[in-house]
């Protein structure tokens, strides 16, 4: 790279449009961020990749602290949820498997220094002390250690430095939230250095369930359970690292983490809906119930079907489901549910690793030593009403082992990177249903479907990247995978003793047995010319080969089975380009992905299973980032996917092409930031926004599955002192009080409902922040 273009760099790069952390200035948005994306420090720019990154300093200005906040300000990324709002999963340009049990993995893979998240219960993690995160688009296998079809998202956090440092951060905001944060760093002894990161986050309860208020007493027999308030949380964290310096051309790092979160019973509301049936009982469409103007349980070939079995084809209540449950007030912030705790979930979850790093001559080596040990319990109120019926409960176990060695060099003409990737992964998972007394299904009993899974996956891969002129560059790549599945598991009914609880009794005879394996070689490969006609642009063009194992299905009830893995052949075409001497810069791709047993997952009343099927999706994206003066910043970004999943059998003997869930056609999000300068320091008033088209929750893309589009808009003023020490942000989170859906379940089959989670209300708070 010239001195001329590491000068411009120093001043714009690929990012998120927030100011730089100078004193006294609120820099240009547009800093360099260097990246490890392709396993060397580069700066972003420079990566044949679409990559969105963001800087720890960006985040804490946009008001991010969840690595799913990361998603209204990148492009082509959107939020497939699950249960309760407890766990999400990255969904990029449509690559999305949202089933929600323990045993599986996401498309999207996602590491925090360097150390792959194997379970999808642990990708919602806060976001504390962190150097940067990088989002990388479209399948990666050739250097990454697990291989992933959609992307990852890497996130590096802040290591330990020579000079004493730190900082202490408190955020008070919106419905008793109260968020600390701090890190202290510095040298321990000669050549050695360590940090120490802890950050707590309590918020109040959201949702008012006005059952506690004795406003919907129990009137159908059976046990009352709690009637606490939800949507609140209570998290806490702890990171530690050592650093060790081995002789001049060796580092040792060491750390380890812990995290607790406790949350309510899921945030879930109900909205009532209808099954379309034809003549021969199969469910073909799923209706508001408001829309069924004769007011049916079920309706079958144009009439009224008795749906819960209780003698009378109509619903108890015109718009309420079958018991007659009507919400208090839409998606409004009061509930009413029977079954409710305001510590019903529990996640936790702690790792260690060892990288170590040497440099000889001519090559670097790099090792990674690393173990996660995930654990989860999950309990909603499956019908989310007064009503005592159903509640489901999901138990997962997950520890992971995995080691990296890598070989890494250059010479005048060539980068090059090679390497050997081992990973263990052992799954105890259970989810069941409890049935109260008087429930129709299940009535006293509970039915649990418990499962055990091992993964062992072995792996060889490598890049090359060949200067074939100054402008033209070849980038090869290629993964050899050999993964080993295997799982056990058992279906089991007994009675429910507690009819709050799940407790499975192990004595009883299974009415399902599993047994079997899922071995499988796997490969991934890459081809890509890479032209930089001057110091401002880079154009690339490749076809990029993604594969992702089969796994096994495990649902609620029984049906136990296996699925293939997913292949996809991405060809895409991309530029990067800087203007105005670094003050505006463009980042535009163009791709469509062939797929080859595509696993769609879709959800049946309480139950969900993957498919394979056939898919094609094809889209656009764009970023575009502006500093016309060096006190106005601006940012916009877009996206347009059109993504079809062939002929899915949404009913028995209906097939239909269908979009993948949590997919818009369009996104689109702006930024626009102005500072000035005071004699104390400065002050910078921040506007933003994001706008999402409309999608499905569900992969059979009935009617009552979209979830609208909508416009979500943030503002903050923040100031900074002349030295750099102290910062206040005042802040709103959703400016215009949006209600729009978030997640979603089908369950109209059960009790004529769907399950939905909202957006959160408007919020609004203060961040006071030191450093030292």
């Amino acid at each position: 790279m010239t001195t001329k273009r590491k000068s411009m760099l120093r001043k714009s790069i690929l990012s998120l449009a927030v100011m730089a952390s100078v004193p006294n200035i609120q820099a240009a948005v547009l800093e360099e961020i260097v990246v490890t994306a392709q396993k060397r420090e580069q700066n972003a720019s420079d990566v044949g990749i679409a990559v969105t990154a963001f800087s720890g300093e960006q985040m804490k200005q946009l008001g991010l602290e969840s690595s799913t906040d990361l998603i209204a300000f990148t492009p082509g990324v959107s939020l497939a949820g699950d249960i309760g709002g407890q766990r999400a999963i990255f969904n990029i340009r449509g690559v999305v498997q949202n089933d929600y049990a323990d045993l599986a993995e996401a498309p999207v893979a996602v590491y925090v220094d360097g150390g792959y998240l194997a379970s999808t219960q642990a990708q919602t993690f806060g976001l504390f002390d962190i150097e940067r995160v990088e989002i990388l688009k479209g399948p990666q296998g050739t250097l990454f250690g697990r291989n992933a079809t959609g992307g990852l998202v890497n996130t590096i956090t802040a290591r330990p430095t020579a000079e004493t440092e730190g900082y202490v951060e408190f955020t008070y905001a919106s419905f008793d939230q109260y968020r600390l944060e701090t890190a202290i760093s510095g040298s321990l002894a000669d050549g050695v250095r360590g940090r120490l990161s802890l950050m707590g986050n309590q918020q109040g309860e959201i949702l008012d369930n006005i059952y506690q208020d004795g406003a919907a007493p129990d009137t159908r027999g059976g046990s009352v359970g709690g009637g606490d308030d939800g949507y609140n949380d209570d998290t806490k964290a702890v990171r530690g690292q050592l650093e060790f310096d081995i002789g001049d051309s060796g580092n040792l790092l060491l750390s380890a983490n812990w995290a607790k979160t406790i949350k309510s019973e899921g945030p879930y509301q109900f909205i009532t809906t209808t099954e379309v049936k034809d003549a021969a009982g199969n469910v073909i469409d799923v209706i508001y119930a408001k829309d069924d103007p004769m007011g049916c349980d079920t309706i079958q070939a144009g009439s009224c079907v008795d749906g819960n079995f209780n003698g009378d084809p109509y619903r108890p209540v015109q718009g309420g489901d079958f018991n007659g449950n009507i919400d208090p007030d839409g998606s409004g912030e009061k509930v009413n549910k029977d079954f409710a705790f305001d510590d019903q979930n529990e996640i936790r979850s702690k790792g260690f690793a060892a990288t170590f790093t040497y440099d000889f001559d001519g090559f670097e080596f790099f090792s990674m030593t690393d173990y996660k040990s995930f654990s989860r319990t999950i309990g909603l109120d499956s019908d989310q009403t007064a009503s005592p019926e159903l509640i489901f409960q999901s138990d997962g176990d997950i520890d992971q082992f995995s080691q990296e060695f890598r070989l890494a060099g250059s010479t005048e003409s060539t980068k090059w990177v090679t390497g050997i990737y081992y990973l263990s992964i052992d799954t105890d998972y259970l989810q069941g249903l409890g049935g109260s007394p008087t429930a129709g299904y299940l009535g006293g009993l509970e039915q649990n479907s418990v499962v055990e899974m091992e993964t062992e996956s072995y792996s060889v891969f490598g890049q090359l990247d060949y200067s074939l002129t100054d402008t033209l560059t070849l980038v090869t790549g290629a993964r050899y995978v050999q993964e080993d599945k295997s799982m056990e598991g058992v279906v089991l009914t007994n009675a429910n003793t507690n009819d709050r609880v799940i407790e499975v009794d192990y004595s009883v005879t299974p009415s399902e047995i599993y047994d079997d394996d899922n071995n499988q070689d796997l490969w991934s490969a890459k081809v890509q010319l890479e032209y930089s006609p001057s110091d401002d642009s880079l154009y690339y063009i490749g076809v990029n080969r993604g594969v992702k194992a089969g796994s096994f299905n495990a649902p609620l009830g029984g049906g136990f089975g296996k699925y293939d893995p997913e292949e996809l052949v991405a060809y895409e075409i991309g530029a990067k380009l800087s203007f105005w001497d670094g003050g505006a810069r463009v980042n535009a791709n163009v791709f469509h992905y062939d797929y080859s047993d595509y696993q769609s997952f879709s959800w049946v009343n309480n139950a969900g299973v993957v498919f394979n099927e056939q898919a094609k999706f094809t889209g656009a994206e764009v970023e575009v980032y502006l500093t016309p003066t060096d006190a106005l910043d601006i940012m916009f970004g877009a996206s347009y996917i059109d993504a079809v999943v062939e002929d899915l059998e949404v009913a028995s003997g209906y097939f239909e092409d269908t979009t993948p869930p949590f997919t818009p056609e369009w996104q689109a999000s702006g930024l626009v930031r102005y500072t000035w300068d005071l004699t104390s320091g400065s002050i910078a008033a921040q506007l933003s926004g994001s706008y999402q088209s409309e999608t499905y929750h569900n992969a059979r893309n009935y009617t009552a599955h979209e979830i609208e589009s909508h416009f979500k808009a943030d503002a903050q003023v923040s100031w900074r002192d002349n030295e750099g020490k102290w910062s206040v942000i005042g802040f709103v989170d959703n400016l215009t009080d949006s209600d729009h859906e978030i997640i979603g379940f089908d369950v109209s089959g059960f009790y004529g409902t769907s399950q939905i989670s909202y957006a959160k209300p408007r919020t609004y708070g203060i961040t006071v922040k030191r450093d030292f």
